[in-house]
C-alpha cells in the first residue's frame, strides 16, 4: 500500500458555496484510512467519489488522464481546487501513478483500436487483444495487468 490515509480539511476550502465543497460528505473534517492495497469508493451518482479521487491525484502529484477540453457554457472556478483541502499521508515514500475515469479509458481503448488497424502489434502491450472486444471490467484488468507492473498509485 502506498497511501496510509487521506484527510479532508474543510477549513482549507476556498468556498463552501460551490461544488464540490457544498457536498454533505465534505462539510466536516474526516480521515479515511487506507488499510488494503485496493480500496473501493461506493456511492450514488453525484456524491463526490470521482471528485475525491481526482483531488487525491492532484494532491499526490500523479498524472491525470484527461479528455479533450471542450467549450463550456458555465465554468465553476473552484472545481479543480478541491485538492487544496486534502492532505495525504504516504505509507513510505511517494510513488508515481496515474488517474483516469472510465469515460477516458473508453476513449483510450477506441483510439488504441484505431492504431491497431495499422500496427496490430500494439495490442501486445495491452494484453494481446482489443480492449473493445472485452467487457469494461475485463478490458480494465487487461490494461492493469499489462501496463501497471511498475510500483505506483493508480486511481
Amino acid at each position: 500500500m502506498h497511501l496510509k490515509q487521506v484527510r479532508i480539511v474543510p477549513d482549507k476550502f476556498p468556498t463552501v458555496e460551490h461544488y464540490p465543497f457544498n457536498l454533505d460528505i465534505f462539510k466536516h473534517p474526516r480521515t479515511v484510512g487506507v488499510h488494503n492495497p485496493v480500496t473501493f469508493f461506493v456511492g450514488e451518482n453525484g456524491t463526490g467519489k470521482s471528485t475525491l479521487l481526482q483531488a487525491i491525484s492532484r494532491r499526490c502529484g500523479i498524472y491525470i488522464w484527461q479528455g479533450q477540453r471542450r467549450a463550456r457554457f458555465q465554468y465553476n472556478p473552484y472545481e479543480t481546487q478541491f485538492y487544496r483541502g486534502i492532505e495525504v499521508t504516504w505509507a513510505q515514500n511517494k510513488v508515481p501513478g496515474s488517474f483516469f475515469a472510465s469515460e477516458i479509458f473508453n476513449n483510450f481503448a477506441q483510439i488504441l483500436d484505431e492504431w491497431a488497424t495499422m500496427d496490430p502489434g500494439l495490442l501486445d502491450y495491452f494484453g494481446g487483444k482489443s480492449l473493445m472486444v472485452q467487457s469494461h471490467g475485463q478490458s480494465l484488468m487487461s490494461f492493469f495487468k499489462s501496463r501497471f507492473k511498475i510500483k505506483g498509485l493508480y486511481l
